[in-house]
């Protein structure tokens, strides 16, 4: 017969065990959870990062004049938040110069864009030019015909800087025109110079405001890569990559390049559904632009090219050598020219244009 000291022992020892077994298992639960909790929440975490990507992209292709997004990278965090930076460039005849940084950041659940949207746009001087203030770059500007002051907000006059544009010698440089009237693209494609660059068209405003002011999340048009919608390879398109194809390459490699996502009028109509970067100035807000424009072009079909000639804007973005410029010089059919980015232009370069 155990004595009470003997079976005191062996419980003792049992509840030891009972204890070291509950620790373990708490302990192995824990670890559970938050390795579940860490999947779960950087999962969402990612969700967040690759949404506010999507947005910038949205706005990107119809906003933000000759500007795109070239680099991401993420911008600290922990379980429950996030980051992501990016930065800008502008093509300045095939040469990419950087537009600066912005960021955002986010929860689980919720996103703080803060001035995602603005970040870049520059501060106005009393001439009335705007300046980029991390890189000193002069931002070109758009103009209206038929602004009009109100509430005490100045209408900036339209700058005609095209003149100075031969006297910045050995440069590359990006110049703003807007026209006297809107033209169809057939018409513009004829009036612009063969040795300078279209980087970017403008919608234009049926609005009495002044887009000088703007911000360039808020002046809306398209790269010209955008005009035409290839969500499919042309028959002819296909038998050429097919006879070209190399030893070893894949046909699918080949046509994917070939191959182009949204075009210009679907990325209007995604943009028009969402209220992504939208601002408002005296009452005017500039994303109405886009409904107009959708009314009139929206239901023509880009990959037909009497379609596409059709569609209308209001101004463009030029870039080139400086000398190529003078050749613009009294035409009648611009309003405005302002003057934008430059830099100077380097023998090792390999411009678009010669």
């Amino acid at each position: 017969m155990e004595t009470f000291e003997i079976v005191a022992k062996k419980n003792k020892k049992r509840n030891r065990n009972r204890i070291i077994l509950w620790s373990i298992t708490v302990v192995v639960a824990f670890f559970g959870i938050y390795i579940g909790a860490r999947m779960v929440t950087g999962k969402l975490i990612s969700n967040q990062a690759w949404k506010v990507v999507n947005e910038v992209q949205l706005v990107e292709s119809v906003a933000f004049p000759n500007i795109e997004t070239y680099t991401w990278s993420a911008n600290g965090g922990d379980m429950f938040h996030g980051g992501i930076k990016g930065r800008q460039a502008k093509d300045i005849y095939g040469i990419p110069l950087d537009y600066g940084e912005y960021k955002a950041d986010f929860g689980i659940f919720n996103i703080n864009r803060g001035i995602l949207f603005h970040a870049n746009s520059g501060r106005y001087t009393e001439s009335g030019a705007t300046i980029q203030i991390e890189n000193n770059q002069k931002v070109p500007q758009f103009y209206n015909k038929n602004a009009k002051e109100e509430k005490g907000a100045p209408v900036h006059k339209p700058t005609r800087e095209l003149p100075y544009v031969k006297e910045m010698q050995n440069q590359l440089v990006e110049v703003a025109l807007t026209f006297d009237k809107p033209y169809t693209l057939k018409e513009i494609r004829a009036m612009i110079p063969k040795n300078l660059k279209t980087n970017w068209y403008w919608i234009g405003t049926n609005s009495t405001a002044d887009p000088s002011w703007w911000q360039p999340s808020n002046l809306y048009g398209t790269r010209p890569d955008y005009l035409t919608k290839k969500e499919y390879v042309h028959k002819k398109e296909a038998e050429e990559a097919i006879k070209n194809l190399k030893e070893g390459e894949r046909l699918s490699n080949r046509l994917a390049e070939m191959r182009h996502v949204d075009g210009f009028l679907d990325n209007l109509k995604k943009y028009s559904a969402t209220d992504i970067g939208k601002s408002t100035y005296n009452n005017v807000t500039p994303s109405d632009d886009i409904k107009t424009y959708l009314k009139k072009f929206g239901k023509l079909n880009l990959s037909k090219k009497e379609d596409l000639e059709k569609l209308e804007f209001s101004g463009v973005i030029l870039t080139g050598k400086a000398e190529n410029f003078a050749q613009l010089e009294g035409k009648e059919w611009i309003y405005a020219s302002s003057i934008g980015a430059s830099i100077p232009n380097q023998p090792y370069y390999k411009l678009d244009k010669e």
